[in-house]
């Protein structure tokens, strides 16, 4: 019998069960299911993972949201425009690479800010800002607006347009969707420099790169992406097709913790380190015959 969501989420007696696997009924099924699987594609990197992203970034634009599922980076992101790669780096290095203007000042029309409900994001007003995303502001002088009183400095994290941006206020969110914000608000800024980017990296679930983008560009990154979690509308995918052992192991080692049998959890879990390096000894082989070039430093 074929491994599927329904059969793992079975009752003990089922073959192909996970209450049969670990002979044990008072299990949460669908949470240690996915756990499971959360757990196994932690550690399990195969070509089946392997991706490929292509993504637009705007004039003035530092970064991009990553997509669903994203575990890793596989190499440089190259820019199909202008032909060039841009490597990846530690974060603070791409934070010590980037660059600011800080000349910029000024003084907002009447009512600039507009929040919305339970969000972070406050969109401010400003012609002709001059802005770039990954820029902050300093703004002071402005009402309290849906609940916020903005003051002090804020990242920018969206250019709309040449008139309008967007700032975080962190853990701070509106408690109505307002505009306003008075007569009087003033801001000075630190803009990010827009350049040719040569470095990137990730965090805050997004893709950071030490300059704005000077030029519309079309990127393309390959990566590790983490197959859809199995459920009722997703009975089967390549681990339950190719690698239904790998499961199984995370699966018993997900319901011994769920069980709180340490023990057991420690077994399973050293099977399956096991399972997952031998997979991955088994993995190199698609390399067999393929020709690999050499860089000169």
């Amino acid at each position: 019998m074929s491994m599927n969501y329904t059969s793992l989420i079975s009752p003990k007696g089922t073959s192909g069960s996970i209450a049969n696997w670990v002979g044990y009924t008072k299990l949460d099924l669908p949470t240690v299911l996915d756990e499971s699987q959360s757990l196994l594609f932690s550690m399990l990197r195969v070509r089946e993972m392997r991706t490929e992203w292509t993504f637009g970034v705007g004039v003035n634009q530092s970064e991009v949201p990553l997509p669903a599922r994203f575990l890793d980076p596989d190499g440089p992101i190259t820019v199909l425009n202008q032909g060039i790669e841009i490597t990846m780096r530690p974060e603070q290095d791409v934070k010590r690479q980037r660059f600011y203007d800080n000349s910029l000042s000024g003084s907002f029309d009447a009512d600039p800010v507009a929040t919305v409900n339970g969000s972070s994001a406050v969109t401010l007003e400003k012609t002709g800002h001059n802005l770039s995303q990954g820029s902050t502001v300093t703004l002071s002088g402005l009402d309290p607006v849906g609940g916020l009183t903005l003051s002090g400095s804020y990242p920018v994290t969206e250019i709309i347009d040449a008139d309008f941006f967007t700032i975080s206020t962190g853990d701070n969110d509106a408690t109505s969707t307002a505009t306003g914000g008075g007569s009087d608000g003033t801001y000075t800024a630190n803009k990010l420099i827009a350049a040719t980017p040569s470095r990137f990296s990730v965090w805050d679930e997004k893709v950071k790169f030490d300059s704005a983008f000077d030029t519309l560009s079309t990127c393309q990154m390959l990566y590790f992406r983490s197959p859809k979690l199995l459920s009722a509308s997703n009975q089967s995918n390549w681990v339950t097709d190719r690698y239904p052992k790998l499961l199984r192991a995370a699966c018993q080692a997900g319901a011994a913790d769920f069980m709180k049998d340490n023990e057991e959890y420690t077994k399973a879990l050293q099977a399956l380190e096991a399972l997952i390096q031998r997979t991955g000894v088994e993995g190199d082989l698609m390399y067999r015959g393929m020709s690999f070039g050499t860089e000169t430093p």
